[in-house]
């Protein structure tokens, strides 16, 4: 069975900077997908809170209008567990202490799909990208493309 990630922020094409770990031989890029959720401006990266099940089963307003942004990543190889986790600041043996947690979440699009995904335990208070978009954010907020990343 193939291990997929769902990268919303940094790790995207167009959205990192030099010292984005870089993907090539970790991962292939599949395409687009989007998480139920949304997506804080921590600053210089973003966070992904996941929309809580119940909302997502009622079909509220929560669940139409919370949708991130993210691209879905085949894994090509074990390795690329270790090289996100560290850029992520995930310790498996201490997600308390972690500013992500990594979780194995079902996408909104394509659907049937689970992806592993980085969700944040940092502020709850940041500023929410309305649009869950974080390549464009980053270019309206003048940070322009990172080739390669």
């Amino acid at each position: 069975m193939t291990d997929y990630f769902a990268f919303y922020g940094t790790l995207m094409q167009g959205a990192g900077d030099a010292a984005t770990p870089r993907t090539e031989g970790l991962v292939r890029r599949i395409g687009p997908c989007r998480l139920a959720g949304i997506l804080r401006d921590h600053g210089s990266y973003p966070g992904y809170f996941p929309m809580p099940a119940d909302a997502r089963a009622t079909g509220g307003d929560a669940a139409r209008e919370g949708h991130v942004v993210a691209e879905l990543h085949a894994v090509l190889r074990p390795e690329a567990f270790a090289v996100f986790d560290d850029w992520e600041g995930y310790d498996p043996r201490d997600e308390a202490g972690s500013l992500y947690v990594r979780r194995r979440i079902a996408l909104v699009e394509p659907a049937g799909v689970h992806a592993w995904v980085y969700v944040s335990q940092q502020s709850e208070d940041d500023p929410v990208l309305k649009d869950g978009d974080w390549r464009a954010h980053r270019r309206l907020n003048g940070a322009g493309d990172a080739e390669g990343f």
